[in-house]
């Protein structure tokens, strides 16, 4: 009887939760046919809602506009087939299949709204002309289920065909350009029509990041993978015929209008790819009357196209990158990309990665200073395997104080060994020995650190307002403590020695061409590498961290010994630090560097010499004994050899090797 009642009660619980559930779906029912019915397709008034945004330096001075509406609207039968289907396959390959609105693609639309994922999300073609062309491009449930509810009306009164077209003629392709033709003229220099299958894949490609997989600007294995991708789906829809894969094709160079001259060029690619980073998308940077404001001060920024050409002279081949960064809040000030943007887009200071060489090696003494190995701390200096010192120094032993301002490349390959480079990875460098490819911004942040120890990771952007003056962001220095105070301080006191003994090689230089280093304190080193391949100056004062990088565009040495046997691969970056620094502090700081702290211990690691080997008895020659009283002399008998003596005629060990030729590692 108890076990019925009790059976009784919990169908009772199960009906009254079936019926809440029930009431639930209802009303959720009634609500979205509610907002169904309310919401209206409104006029398409993508073109008219059309404003360029505008970037600025620190200051507020005008950097340059972007976001001119460039679109060329084409009939959908003037589009090859496979243009479509690349299209199609890039991002809705049921489109003519499914509804406008599947179930899966809701789900994933709901979530990616809910969650902050995908900015796509489930979006198929039709919301995502709705979005482009009637709404705002914000990212909130309310808007994503606008855009479902608009979609779903429009496909009810207009056909697949007439969607897609307007689809075709509106999406955002990157380059400015708005719609298919403006993108196949903006890429290819051709109306659409003459697109290639390869060509058409890579455009459909790019709608789903255009300015990030430019293949122009520097992602070329991201873009081909991407494009790929498209292909694979042309083949397996059928709008391509199965067989080998087309060549990636060729594209023209990207901005090629005088806004992008220069070095303006490299900055506003730098700035509209950390406003993607912070999650504004194309629509609201080229259309939406943004007003940025950049880090960028504009007297640093003028002053380096003329530095860097004085420094460089004639030697065209010599790429520079250059960029100075803030410390404490990883503001960047000025940066050097390339002679000129529109003949040159790979940006030397954001993208190109060389290696470090010896201006790596700061950051394996802060490892060792936070190992407790101090700065008076001696190492053996001779060659240690491939690594030898740059100029050939024969030195057998040197402290950490010494090695860095030489700087000794065999005593840093001796520290690391023992140590490892962690501290490198604590302020966004690579933590491993030895390091692999740098960028010049990345170096200056991981240099602005050395100042107190603590880390602003590296941004240029300050704040961002819409066309009615709302704040949309307001960019935060992102750090975070990398080192002690008194390991910072400690490193600087020695870079500081290195940049002394710096200034005394070149004090003939700086005479000859007028100018003194008039920029104190300061601290910093050269960086020379392997074969010459790279030549570096990164150093730093309390406000500002520079570095400054060459390579050759030919892949040639910096330097040809035999052609300039007396000058250094770190001459030019050195010369064009100098500059920018100056420039960038036209009054003494205001603050000096803190004095060392003297962390860690004094420790020898040179190993103990063997003790000297006893010299060797020769052996007399044997003679005819001369004849005395009746009896012959013995000829005395020579001693044996001890062990461990050696000939006289082979070196003993621990004496100077051979001298070897080569350059810090």
């Amino acid at each position: 009887m108890a076990r019925t009642r009790k059976g009784g009660r919990r169908w009772r619980l199960v009906r009254r939760t079936l019926y809440v559930l029930a009431v639930g779906a209802g009303a959720l029912c009634v609500a979205v046919g509610i907002m169904y019915a309310r919401t209206r397709v409104p006029p398409v008034n993508a073109a008219a809602r059309a404003q360029s945004s505008t970037f600025t330096y620190r200051d507020g001075t005008t950097l340059a506009e972007v976001g001119r509406l460039n679109r060329v609207a084409v009939p959908l039968r003037d589009v090859p087939p496979y243009v479509r289907g690349a299209v199609l396959a890039a991002e809705d390959r049921g489109y003519y299949r499914d509804p406008v609105v599947s179930p899966s693609g809701l789900t994933r639309a709901i979530w990616a709204a809910v969650s902050g994922g995908s900015r796509q999300g489930g979006s198929g073609i039709a919301q995502q002309y709705v979005k482009v062309a009637y709404l705002s491009p914000e990212q909130t449930l309310s808007r994503k289920v606008k855009e479902l509810f608009i979609a779903v009306k429009l496909s009810r009164s207009r056909s697949k065909d007439w969607i897609f077209e307007q689809y075709l003629n509106t999406v955002y392709f990157g380059r400015g350009a708005y719609g298919v033709q403006a993108a196949s003229q903006a890429y290819f220099h051709k109306n659409v029509g003459a697109l290639t299958p390869a060509e058409g894949a890579l455009l459909a490609g790019l709608i789903q990041a255009p300015s990030y997989l430019d293949p122009a600007l520097g992602h070329t294995a991201q873009t081909q993978a991407r494009w790929r991708y498209v292909i694979d789906g042309m083949m397996s829809t059928g709008a391509l015929p199965k067989g080998p894969l087309p060549a990636f094709p060729r594209v023209a160079p990207a901005h090629t209008e005088s806004t992008y001259a220069g070095q303006r060029g490299y900055l506003i690619e730098r700035i509209i790819g950390e406003l993607h980073d912070h999650g504004l998308d194309d629509d609201q940077i080229y259309r939406r009357g943004l007003r940025v404001t950049s880090t960028i001060d504009q007297r640093m920024q003028a002053a380096l196209p003329g530095e860097v050409d004085r420094a460089t002279g004639r030697d065209h081949d010599l790429e520079v990158g250059l960029a100075s960064v803030r410390p404490g809040t990883g503001e960047i000030l000025a940066a050097y990309g390339g002679r000129d943007y529109l003949t040159h887009q790979y940006d030397n200071a954001f993208l190109a990665a060389l290696p470090p060489g010896s201006s790596f090696s700061p950051f394996v003494l802060a490892t060792g200073l936070r190992a407790g190995i101090g700065l008076r701390s001696t190492f053996a200096a001779t060659p240690d395997g491939p690594v030898v010192n740059d100029d050939d120094a024969q030195a057998t032993s040197a402290d950490l104080l010494t090695a860095t301002a030489r700087p000794y490349a065999t005593v840093f390959s001796r520290l690391g060994a023992k140590v490892g480079a962690s501290a490198a990875a604590r302020v966004g460098l690579p933590g491993r020995l030895p390091p692999s490819g740098v960028h010049a911004v990345d170096q200056a942040a991981a240099y602005g650190a050395l100042v107190n120890g603590t880390y602003a990771a590296p941004h240029i952007l300050a704040r961002v307002t819409d066309r009615s003056g709302k704040v949309l962001l307001d960019v935060r220095p992102r750090t975070r403590a990398a080192f002690s105070p008194e390991v910072a301080a400690d490193v600087t006191f020695a870079l500081q020695r290195a940049f002394r003994a710096g200034e005394k090689e070149k004090a003939t230089h700086e005479a000859k061409a007028g100018r003194s280093a008039r920029v104190r304190p300061a601290a910093g080193t050269i960086g020379t590498t392997d074969h010459n391949a790279a030549g570096w100056f990164c150093g730093y004062t309390p406000d500002t961290a520079t570095a400054v990088v060459v390579y050759r565009a030919s892949n040639r040495p910096v330097v040809n010994v035999g052609d300039a046997p007396r000058r250094s691969s770190a001459d030019v970056p050195a010369e064009i630090w100098q500059a920018v620094t100056e420039n960038a502090e036209p009054s003494p700081p205001s603050r000096p560097f803190p004095p060392p702290a003297w962390v860690g211990s004094t420790q020898n690691f040179v190993p103990p010499s063997p003790p000297p080997a006893a010299p060797s008895q020769p052996t007399p020659a044997r003679t005819t004994p001369p004849a005395s009283a009746g009896r012959t002399a013995r000829p005395k008998r020579p001693s044996a050899s001890k062990p461990g003596e050696r000939p006289t005629d082979v070196p003993a060990p621990g004496s100077p090797p051979p001298k070897a030729r080569g350059s810090a590692g």
